[in-house]
């Protein structure tokens, strides 16, 4: 399988860099401030958020276009990427199960952004969960990908289940997620108790109490696990090496995300030299323990 370094710009990026200067930001920022009843600041710290997570989720199947293909992504958010696709001729279906969390602005920003588009160029994204995919309704997909989202779905080994289900005969998957065999919460920037993270809330129960809403939806996925549902659905997995690279590569360029690590991560860029040395360090964690990490999948006899 061709590898890609997911750090470093893709072919598409200029263009999905043109199509987010067509949208109002400033109106998806209004709406999604007052449907998440959070400050207009907020509201465009999370847009940058998005914007970021989508051209990670180009870099990370840009390899594996093509105009031939049906793509499914698993837990569009508020559908930028899909979108993006469907512009670009892609046959594409994103799929959102709808408020969770700390997500239920998300239908709001998901209709904002399509009603700026052509009609042409508006997305299919259905409220649906993954574990709810079936070959009969939604049909079989070439590449199925995600970005930030297994670590959400609580039902996971029906999810892995039902994905296998609806990946043709030869289709790939791709998904970039977190790992929690690293004692490290990605999304609230915390350390965690290690092998058992759902003790940290008693250990920073401030942390996790200011987040309840993030929190509650972590389902503390493993590589371990990973690899286990992938046998039981029949599908070969391997992870990519180097992840660890591209984590710093980020956190040292770009601003937003290094400003939701500037914990405990945080000192990492505080040093040009120290950094260096934390790269051949994250360059040599095993697989299994890296985080994040970047999970291959496709049938066992493909």
């Amino acid at each position: 399988m061709k590898s890609s370094n997911i750090a470093h710009r893709c072919a598409l990026e200029d263009k999905l860099d043109a199509f987010i200067q067509r949208l109002d930001m400033e109106r998806l920022v209004s709406v999604g401030a007052a449907q998440g009843q959070m400050s207009r600041e907020a509201c465009a710290t999370l847009l940058e958020t998005y914007l970021s997570e989508a051209a990670i989720g180009l870099r990370l199947i840009e390899p594996l276009l093509q105009q031939r293909l049906r793509i499914l992504e698993i837990g569009s958010g508020v559908g930028l990427l899909t979108a993006f696709l469907t512009s670009e001729g892609y046959s594409i279906l994103g799929i959102e199960p709808g408020p969770a969390g700390g997500f239920g602005f998300m239908p709001a920003l998901m209709e904002a952004i399509g009603s700026q588009l052509p009609e042409s160029e508006r997305p299919t994204i259905l409220p649906l969960g993954a574990e709810d995919l079936t070959a009969q309704s939604q049909g079989m997909f070439d590449l199925i990908f995600s970005v930030n989202v297994l670590e959400h779905i609580m039902p996971l080994p029906a999810a892995v289940a039902a994905m296998a289900a609806v990946l043709a005969p030869g289709g790939k998957m791709r998904h970039l997620c977190a790992n929690y065999n690293f004692p490290y919460e990605p999304h609230l920037g915390i350390p965690l108790v290690p092998m058992l993270p759902g003790l940290t809330r008693y250990v920073l129960p401030r942390a996790v109490k200011q987040n309840e809403r993030i929190w509650s939806t972590l389902n503390f996925i493993t590589a371990t696990r990973i690899r286990r549902l992938a046998v039981a659905s029949d599908l070969a997995v391997e992870f990519q090496p180097g992840v660890m690279s591209m984590f710093l590569d980020r956190l040292q360029g770009d601003q937003v995300f290094a400003e939701r690590h500037r914990g405990v991560i945080g000192w990492l860029r505080q040093s040009s030299a120290f950094a260096k040395v934390a790269r051949g360090i994250f360059e040599r964690v095993p697989r299994w323990l890296a985080s994040p990490m970047i999970i291959s999948m496709q049938h066992d006899r493909a």
